[in-house]
C-alpha cells in the first residue's frame, strides 16, 4: 500500500512538470514576444514622430520670370534648414484668380539645400488683381504655408534705404538691383514690379541731410547703389554700391553718403533791383519823396546766413537833400531760396531856384545809388563772409527826375509845358 502512494505522488509530480512546460512556459514566452513588439512599434512611432517634430521647411513665393510682360512667372523657393530630408510630393497654390490648384512634383529636400521650384498652372497678369499663398504638406504630415502672400501688384517686404548726410548742391540716386534669377522691385504700392527700381534726393537746405527712400520687393537677393552728382554739372561724383542682401523679411539698409564737399563760394547771395537801371520820375514841386526798392535773396546752395550787411550809397547830381548820403542796414537772417524785398527812401530838393528865380537849365537832376552786401554769418559753420565771397554783392542803379516847365514860370504868357530834366555837365 505505501509502494502504491509513492508511484501516484511521482506520477502526479511529472504531470504537474508537464502543464508547466506544455503550457505556462510558451504562454510566457509569447507575452514577452508580444512586449517586444509593443515596444518596438512604440519606439517606431516615437522615431516618426521625432522625425515630424524635426522635420522643418522654409517656404517664399516670389517672381522667377517675364518681368515687364502681361506674364509674370511665379516660383516657390523652399529651404531645408533641418536634420532629415523632406519629401513633398504634391504643392496646393490658393490663388484668387485660379482657386485652389494643385501641382504634383514629388520633391525631395536634403538638409541644407534650397530649391526653387517654377509652378506650370499659375501665372500672374499685372493688370489682373491676384493674390497666392502655397501650402506644402510632406509624406510624413507636416504641412509648411508660404511665409508670405504674394501678387503682381502686392509684394509682401518693404526694402528701406536710408541715406544719411546728404549735402546741398548735389543729386543723389539710389538704384536697387534684382541679383539672380528670381525677384521683384517696384518703388511704390501698386506699382508693376521689375529688376530695377530708382529713387532721387534733391537736398534743398543744409538740414535735408537724410532721405528715404522705400522700395516694395518679393523675396530675393537684391543689391543699393548710391551715386551721387553734381546737381548743375550732372557729373557723376562719387557712386557706393552694397553686397548683395537676401530680402525675407523688411528689412531698412543704412546708406552713408558722406564725401569731400568743395567749397561753396561763391556763396549763393544776390542783391537785385526791381527798376530799371535808369528810371525817369516827374516831381510835382520842388521837393520829392524818393522810394529806392532793393531785393536781396539767398539761393538754395548755402545755408542760413545772419546779420546780413548792407550798404546804401546814393550820390545827388543837381538835387539837394537834408539827410545823409550813406546808410547801412542789417538783415537778421535770411535762409536757403528766401528773398527780401527792402526799401531806401530819400527825400531830395530841385536847387534849380536861385534868389526866388527859375533856372531852367537846373530843373530835375539824377539820383546815383549804389546797393551793395559787405559782410553775413553762416549759421551752422559760424564762417565769417566778406563782399567777395558773394555771388552778386554790388548792383547800381540811377533816377533822373524831371520837372513840368511853363513859360508861367518865367512870369510871361502861358505856354505849353515842357519836359526839362537837368543833364550831367
Amino acid at each position: 500500500m505505501k509502494k502504491s502512494n509513492g508511484i501516484s505522488a511521482i506520477i502526479g509530480t511529472a504531470i504537474a512538470l508537464t502543464i508547466v512546460f506544455a503550457i505556462v512556459i510558451p504562454l510566457f514566452l509569447y507575452m514577452q514576444s508580444l512586449q517586444s513588439l509593443f515596444m518596438q512599434e512604440a519606439n517606431r512611432r516615437l522615431q516618426y514622430e521625432l522625425e515630424r517634430l524635426n522635420e522643418k521647411l522654409e517656404v517664399y513665393t516670389t517672381i522667377c520670370g517675364g518681368w515687364g510682360t502681361s506674364e509674370l512667372e511665379v516660383c516657390i523657393v523652399i529651404f531645408n534648414p533641418g536634420i532629415l530630408s523632406v519629401a513633398v510630393p504634391s504643392i496646393y497654390g490658393e490663388s484668387y484668380r485660379y482657386g485652389l490648384i494643385k501641382e504634383d512634383k514629388n520633391l525631395l529636400i536634403i538638409p541644407g539645400e534650397k530649391r526653387i521650384v517654377k509652378l506650370d498652372k499659375i501665372a500672374f497678369n499685372p493688370n489682373v488683381n491676384d493674390t497666392l499663398k502655397i501650402k506644402l504638406i510632406t509624406l510624413r504630415g507636416n504641412s509648411f504655408v508660404s511665409k508670405n502672400i504674394i501678387g503682381p501688384r502686392q509684394l509682401p517686404y518693404i526694402l528701406a534705404a536710408a541715406v544719411k548726410n546728404m549735402t546741398v548742391g548735389y543729386r543723389y540716386e539710389v538704384e536697387v538691383r534684382m541679383v539672380g534669377v528670381y525677384g521683384c522691385i517696384s518703388e511704390e504700392v501698386n506699382q508693376q514690379c521689375g529688376t530695377e527700381a530708382k529713387h532721387e534726393f534733391i537736398p534743398q537746405t543744409f538740414t535735408d541731410k537724410d532721405g528715404i527712400a522705400v522700395f516694395m520687393v518679393a523675396p530675393g537677393n537684391y543689391t543699393i547703389t548710391l551715386r551721387v552728382y553734381d546737381f548743375y554739372s550732372n557729373n557723376e561724383i562719387i557712386t557706393f554700391e552694397t553686397p548683395y542682401l537676401e530680402i525675407l523679411d523688411d528689412t531698412v539698409v543704412r546708406l552713408d553718403a558722406t564725401h569731400q564737399v568743395p567749397s561753396l563760394i561763391p556763396i549763393p547771395v544776390r542783391v537785385s533791383l526791381p527798376l530799371i537801371r535808369n528810371t525817369v520820375i516827374i516831381m510835382d514841386n520842388d521837393t520829392s519823396q524818393v522810394a529806392i526798392p532793393y531785393i536781396i535773396s539767398l539761393g538754395n546752395r548755402s545755408e542760413p546766413l545772419r546779420s546780413v550787411k548792407i550798404r546804401i550809397t546814393i550820390t545827388l547830381e543837381g538835387l539837394n537833400t537834408y539827410q545823409g548820403l550813406l546808410e547801412e542796414v542789417r538783415i537778421s537772417r535770411i535762409i536757403p531760396s528766401e528773398s527780401i524785398v527792402k526799401y531806401f527812401t530819400i527825400a531830395v530838393e530841385d536847387d534849380a531856384v536861385i534868389n526866388k528865380q527859375v533856372d531852367p537849365s537846373k530843373l530835375g537832376g539824377r539820383i546815383l545809388y549804389t546797393i551793395s552786401i559787405l559782410g553775413a554769418k553762416g549759421e551752422y559753420t559760424g564762417t565769417e563772409y566778406s563782399l567777395q565771397d558773394f555771388e552778386k554783392p554790388l548792383e547800381e542803379g540811377s533816377i533822373t527826375l524831371c520837372r513840368l516847365y511853363t513859360q508861367q514860370d518865367r512870369k510871361s504868357s502861358p505856354q505849353p509845358y515842357q519836359l526839362v530834366c537837368e543833364t550831367p555837365q
